[in-house]
């Protein structure tokens, strides 16, 4: 073979793996945003299904059939959830796992921290403690510090109120009881209600 002819081959040679090489890139290319694509339409279905199982009417269903332990009632939920899921067009996968036990057992995990913020409320007003409603519900540990915060921050009002009323530091067992007794007045006189912002923060 000469020289020229060889010249042509290795040159056709060369552009036949160029061509293949940008064909194979703008194929990885197409494979990667086909890729990409995908992930965003599934991080939008578990943020859409997450929506739903976070619902409040959904959420307070659910927590009342658990504080009822109405196993009936608490099906009756799940499934209203599915329904809302398969309207909604969710993808098989999420409808799967809102159906399935590991599905319920979610409802019921969050179910039980919304009962946490419900008896926490109660207590906060009826000046107790939580210590009790912490091991009742271990659902909730990562609410425990928000709420003992508000606790002690209640307990210090409290506290100030009492000295005002006593002239002394620390006030007498007497002083704290009209504290309290004027600390839950004042609520009741302005008809003050919890807002999320003074509960301790739920997901």
């Amino acid at each position: 073979m000469s020289v020229k002819p060889m010249v042509i081959t290795v040159v056709i040679v060369a552009l036949a793996v160029l061509g293949y090489v940008q064909l194979s890139e703008r194929a990885d290319e197409a494979a990667s945003v086909s890729a990409s694509d995908a992930d965003d339409a599934r991080l939008r279905s578990v943020a859409f299904r997450q929506q739903i199982l976070h619902a409040s009417d959904l959420v307070a269903g659910m927590a009342e059939a658990v504080r009822k332990q109405d196993q009936q009632a608490i099906e009756q939920w799940q499934q209203k959830a599915v329904d809302v899921a398969q309207a909604a067009g969710l993808s098989a996968s999420d409808i799967d796992f809102i159906r399935s036990e590991k599905g319920r057992e979610y409802l019921i995990f969050h179910a039980r921290r919304n009962l946490f913020n419900q008896e926490f409320e109660q207590r906060y007003y009826g000046l107790q403690d939580i210590e009790s409603l912490q091991q009742k519900y271990p659902e909730a540990q990562d609410l425990f510090a928000d709420a003992e915060q508000l606790i002690a921050a209640r307990d210090a009002i409290i506290v100030d109120i009492a000295a005002e009323l006593s002239n002394q530091t620390p006030p007498d067992d007497v002083a704290i009881e009209k504290a309290k007794t004027l600390w839950q007045e004042r609520f009741k006189q302005t008809t003050f209600a919890p807002t999320e912002a003074s509960q301790p923060n739920q997901d």
